[in-house]
């Protein structure tokens, strides 16, 4: 189901948010399916298959200190 994007918002693929986090593909998936409220990510679907997330959102998870889990292992693509 695609809906209408945010106005007002720099997008970026999937790619380049995983590139900016240091995770992979996969795991941004995982994160656009999770609840903000439980450490998800907002996103929107751009087409059935391509989902875009908030460039400014992604860059603030970026500089977060993470507390617990495994160390970055950088940019994977599928």
């Amino acid at each position: 189901m695609v809906v209408a994007l945010p106005e007002g918002k720099k997008l970026i693929s999937t790619a380049e948010a995983a590139k900016i986090l240091g995770v992979t593909m996969g795991r941004m998936r995982q994160l656009a399916l999770l609840e903000p409220d439980k450490g998800g990510l907002q996103s929107w679907l751009a087409a059935p298959t391509a989902r875009v997330f908030d460039a400014e959102e992604i860059r603030k998870r970026a500089k977060a200190k993470r507390a617990t889990g495994r160390p970055r292992g950088g940019f994977k693509a599928n």
